[in-house]
Order: C-alpha cells, then sequence, then structure tokens
C-alpha cells in the first residue's frame, strides 16, 4: 500500500467524487457550488453550477451526473451537455432536509442519505428514488447518516452515522425497503467517519476526521490506518487503468490525493438506466 500523493489543491471544499464513462473525474465543490472536471494533469475545468452545497456525486449508464444537493435540498440530475434539473425534492409531500451522499443500486435506482433535523436527533433517512423518479423511504431513525455503499452483490447497504462514529449495515428485505440496522464497525475515538468504499477483496475503506484512512477487513474488523494531510478526508473514489487508484479528497487542505492499493476498487453500479 502507497502512501497518498498530491494529485490536485486548490479546491474550495471538495465534497464528492465520481469518474465517468470516459474515465475523467468530477468534483463537487461544495463551497462553490460547483461541479468541476479535472484533467489527467490535475487541472480543474467548470462543468456545471448547481447553486447550494453539492456533496456526494454518481454517474449511471448513460452518463448522466446525479447530485446530492444538500444545500437546496434536493437531488440534482445533470446531463452530459451540463442541463441541470432538479431530479427530486420529496417524499410523499416531504422536502428533502439535507440529501448527504448517493449512489446507483444494479436496477438503476437511486439511494440516498439524508441529514435530518438538526434540532431533532435521529431523524436522519435513507432514500430511494426509481428510474421513474419516484421517491420512498427506506429507513430512518439515523442520527446524521453521511457516506453510504452497496456490497458486491447488492443485498447489503452500509451507511455512516456520524453522529454515533459508527457504520451500520442494514440488508434489503424482499419489498425493497430496509432492515433495522446493525452495528457493522463502532469507532472509539478520532471525529465522525465521512465516507465508504469496498475493494474486490471486500475490504472497506472509512475515510475519519482527524484519523484519515482506515481500512477494515470484510468482518469490520480494522487492519491498516493511513496518514492523510489534513483533518478532513471526505469523500472517495477508485479509478485508473486497473482501477486500483483511490482518490481521496481532503477539505482542510482543499486538495485531492491519490494513492496506489494492493487490490482493484469494487466498481460501483451504474445502473441500467439508459434502457
Amino acid at each position: 500500500m502507497h502512501s497518498p500523493q498530491l494529485f490536485i489543491q486548490g479546491l474550495a471544499v471538495p465534497g464528492g467524487l465520481a469518474f465517468d464513462a470516459d474515465e475523467q473525474l468530477f468534483v463537487a465543490e461544495t463551497l462553490e457550488g460547483r461541479i468541476q472536471r479535472i484533467s489527467p494533469q490535475g487541472k480543474p475545468l467548470f462543468f456545471a453550477s448547481t447553486g447550494g452545497k453539492p456533496l456526494g456525486i454518481a454517474f449511471d449508464d448513460s452518463n448522466d451526473l446525479f447530485v446530492a444537493e444538500k444545500g437546496h435540498r434536493h437531488l440534482l440530475l445533470i446531463s452530459p451537455d451540463a442541463t441541470v434539473e432538479v431530479y427530486a425534492h420529496q417524499c410523499k409531500r416531504k422536502r428533502f432536509t439535507g440529501p448527504q451522499d448517493l449512489c446507483l443500486g444494479p436496477t438503476g435506482d437511486l439511494i440516498f442519505t439524508d441529514v435530518g433535523d438538526h434540532h431533532s436527533p435521529s431523524t436522519g433517512s435513507i432514500y430511494g428514488v426509481n428510474i421513474d423518479a419516484e421517491t420512498s423511504l427506506l429507513a430512518t431513525g439515523l442520527a446524521n447518516p453521511t457516506g453510504l455503499v452497496l456490497s458486491q452483490d447488492a443485498s447489503n447497504l452500509y451507511v455512516i452515522e456520524a453522529d454515533h462514529n459508527r457504520v451500520l449495515s442494514l440488508s434489503f428485505k424482499e419489498d425493497g425497503t430496509l432492515a433495522p440496522p446493525q452495528v457493522f464497525i463502532q469507532f472509539t475515538d478520532g471525529g465522525p467517519p465521512r465516507a465508504l468504499v469496498f475493494d474486490d477483496d471486500g475490504r472497506l475503506y472509512i475515510t475519519r476526521g482527524g484519523k484519515g484512512l482506515t481500512i477494515a477487513d470484510p468482518d469490520g474488523q480494522p487492519l491498516t490506518q493511513i496518514s492523510i494531510p489534513g483533518n478532513e478526508p471526505t469523500a472517495m473514489v477508485f479509478g485508473g487503468a486497473d482501477f486500483d487508484e483511490l482518490y481521496i479528497a481532503e477539505t482542510s487542505t482543499g486538495a485531492i490525493y491519490r494513492m496506489q492499493t494492493e487490490s482493484p476498487g469494487q466498481r460501483p453500479f451504474a445502473g441500467p438506466r439508459s434502457i
């Protein structure tokens, strides 16, 4: 496992990372309310404005980009020509409180975390949005859910519960909702976890405030701790020709770091949505 190396700096609070179908890296600059495309040489190129506080981002198999726009409390769809539209903003007439992170499932459904009411503890939720943009509540009663990732067989969803400094595992029931959460990893030190990705060997990578990067085995036992410059590592994404380069955003330094991993990353689901 190699040490993280600086890839790009000078970003205004990088809060989300994703690669498109052409293997171009995109970053959500939360403070500036915009999405940037990053050249292979590490140069930012403006792509689209969200006007608020974009966080998690993900591409589908049509190369449409979905954005968790916390500032405006909705999900955005940004087409390849940079046209921006609101994709979803409520569930059964209840407005989202602050979408945090999102991912796509194997059927093309979006799954995202919603922070909940800051004045009421444990009101965070997980929602699903199907390809017809119909929204359903999958789970609620969570304390500030943030990063999330699906298992390789899509049978389990792993979600950070930031206010309790832990990672939860939730299995999908036959009706598509989520079973009650089980604690997968409970941290007792450091700041809250921020983002999650798996590698192909089932190891879970977790960015943590003040602790850098923690790698846990498939049973949730921490294996390795890797230091990252700064105290606020956030989003992660795998890329590279062999999918064994991990890109890590860090907000206090306004940078993205890159490191070589022992195993390739688990490729994120992207659909199908283009059928």
